[in-house]
């Protein structure tokens, strides 16, 4: 259990990275700072957590 809980943590904190990055990105292919960095920041963050955390309790699980 605790190992689940850490492997969890630690893909949640990537996952927060990979999203700042991404959304860096395309801020920087634009040339410009998103209006809506935030919105734009959870929507990447919430496909990434949703498929990653999914995968995890496939694996975990099997």
């Amino acid at each position: 259990m605790f190992m689940e809980i850490l492997l969890f943590t630690l893909v949640a904190i990537v996952i927060y990275l990979v999203s700042d990055w991404i959304v860096r990105r395309i801020e920087a292919r634009r040339g410009e700072v998103l209006k809506q960095r935030q919105v734009i920041f959870f929507a990447v963050f919430l496909v990434l957590a949703l498929v990653s955390f999914r995968m995890l309790r496939i694996l975990l699980t099997a």
